[in-house]
């Protein structure tokens, strides 16, 4: 359930995928880790019991639902807007020419990954499997350690190949019409995530 969910569309993969086709596989990776950072810090609040908090309270979701949906169209408009840059020789193989700061791509990826309910409502779905009735009391917060732990590290492994594949035709997807034709797609695309969850019901 972990790899189908951490592998399948979304907006992180599509964050994964134009990092590395912008700045090379290499700098790809401070986005991931935020996005792996994001989640266990959504993992961590749903087990501290906010997560119930929010399915519980209507404006608490609604806030964050809007907070994600102005996130995403934000990610619309600097992906629309981005300067078209040539590869320089050796760039696909991870040095990037001009990248954007590691830690803004970090924070980045912790912002997209926390300003998303649909995360808190994941993890609201299956703690709760991992600590049952049958897991001693002493036990639950290395359980949920655990499990939380194992979801960072497939997500960074899962994101990671993803960002090698699309680094691999970075050569091609950077030279300017081909770059100009992809940042449309991607700004596209997120924006479409953020009407996707404008319609998430409370």
């Amino acid at each position: 359930m972990v790899i189908c969910t951490v592998s399948s569309p979304g907006p992180g993969v599509l964050m994964t995928l134009d990092n590395a086709i912008a700045n090379g596989w290499r700098a790809s990776l401070s986005g991931v880790f935020g996005l792996a950072l994001g989640a266990a810090m959504m993992a961590g609040l749903t087990s501290a019991g906010i997560g119930l908090l929010v399915r519980s309270s209507q404006p608490l979701f609604l806030f964050l639902k809007y907070c994600g949906v102005l996130y995403l169209f934000y990610l619309a408009c600097i992906t629309w807007r981005r300067e078209v840059r040539r590869v320089a020789p050796g760039a696909a193989s991870g040095h990037p020419v001009q990248p954007s700061g590691r830690w803004t791509r970090l924070v980045r990826g912790v912002l997209l990954q926390t300003s998303n309910p649909k995360s808190l409502l994941f993890f609201l779905s299956v703690l709760p499997q991992v600590v049952d009735g049958t897991t001693a009391p002493a036990g639950r917060p290395l359980a949920l350690g655990v499990a939380i732990a194992t979801y960072c590290v497939v997500l960074v492994v899962i994101h990671a190949v993803y960002a090698a594949l699309a680094a691999r035709a970075r050569n091609w997807l950077s030279q300017p019409r081909a770059a100009r034709l992809l940042s449309r797609i991607s700004a596209a695309v997120f924006f479409a995530f953020g009407i996707m969850m404008l319609t998430l019901k409370f």
